[in-house]
């Protein structure tokens, strides 16, 4: 069995590289740059610019800018492969591809804000949702999904409205957002460098999708159904906010909400235990912290490095999947010197 991706940018890279030690990948892309990339690092075992390439592969990944996936999948239609594409919007899709047999749309709930086959990671996917339109025949589902768990993922079934519906809010909004909150800083402080000093973590962290591609953005902003809607609700809120005296409300009920999103404790892939340490900033440093629970066989699903702190214990962030191997390795580190504190 081989398994084809088609657009070897961020996403498609990524799922190249996932994939590439469980079997045979073979890429596709336009850029003659791209695909030696794609040689050379080991990321595809096969390369071409033909789509010809792919007529013998078991499932398709199709990771190509919005505007081109429909003709994609139209031509690889001919094969007997399972065309799953990736893009950020499934609606349009499902409505023009509803009669090609072999097509599923699909969206993995991951990304960064640099792209290119440069950036693609193996496990950009691990512990993330992964959308499956579930209108689609299950055959179809069950032939791509053991690929989708292969990356570390998790098959989350959705029909296409409420996917772009939900989308819109969680996803392209913030990026909105994001934008212009960036752009109003920067009018604010009227090409005076030091307010851009001052910009802690809630700057950082609200702004850092602002930093994705504008030319990949536009597609999704441009033909995101629902967008306007969210848009309008944010507008709203905003609005009220800025008539408000006292906030006090509000920022109760934002906390309140904010709390229960997955990555704070329960959500749909389980709970996350979080260690939070104290480091020396040092070359090596994070290194021994993970090499110690590596000898205990203690597997870390979930690390980051905190770069601006605002109350936190230290600059380093550990999650387990459960609360017996993070105290654990609680328990273990503390025993040997270190300071941090358990989140949970």
């Amino acid at each position: 069995m081989s398994v084809g991706v088609v657009g070897l940018g961020l996403i498609g890279g990524s799922i190249a590289l996932g994939l590439q030690k469980k079997t045979e990948v073979i890429g596709v892309d336009l850029s003659p740059q791209t695909l030696e990339i794609a040689q050379k690092r080991g990321i595809c075992t096969r390369v071409s610019s033909d789509l010809e390439i792919l007529k013998d592969t078991d499932v398709v990944f199709v990771a190509v800018p919005l505007n081109a996936v429909v003709s994609v999948v139209q031509k690889l239609s001919q094969f007997t492969c399972v065309i799953a594409d990736v893009g950020s919007l499934k609606m349009e899709f499902a409505t023009l591809l509803e009669k090609v047999p072999n097509y599923l749309g699909t969206h993995p709930m991951a990304g960064r804000e640099k792209g290119g086959i440069d950036s693609s990671d193996g496990a950009l996917f691990e512990n993330a949702l992964w959308v499956v339109d579930c209108t689609r025949p299950a055959y179809l589902i069950k032939r791509v999904t053991p690929y989708i768990e292969a990356l570390g993922a998790y098959t989350f079934l959705l029909d296409p409205l409420t996917h772009d519906r939900m989308v819109a809010a969680v996803s392209h909004l913030p990026h909105l957002v994001a934008v212009a909150l960036t752009i109003a800083a920067a009018r604010c402080s009227l090409e005076d460098d030091r307010y851009f000093l001052l910009a802690a973590s809630g700057f950082r962290d609200t702004t850092r999708i602002a930093s994705g591609d504008p030319y990949l953005w536009q597609q999704i902003l441009s033909q995101s159904p629902f967008l306007k809607e969210a848009a309008l609700e944010f507008s709203t809120v905003f609005n009220e906010l800025m008539q408000t005296d006292d906030l006090t409300d509000y920022l109760s009920e934002a906390k309140l909400i904010r709390e229960k999103l997955p990555q704070m404790g329960k959500g749909v892939v389980g709970e996350i235990f979080s260690l939070v340490i104290a480091i020396e900033d040092r070359p090596g440093a994070i290194g021994e912290v993970t090499s110690l629970l590596a000898k205990e066989h203690i597997n870390i699903k979930e690390i980051e490095i905190i770069r601006q702190r605002e109350g936190e214990t230290g600059p380093l962030r550990l999650g387990f999947e459960s609360s017996q191997k993070a105290m654990t390795a609680f328990k273990l580190l503390k025993e040997l010197g270190y300071t941090l504190e358990a989140r949970w």
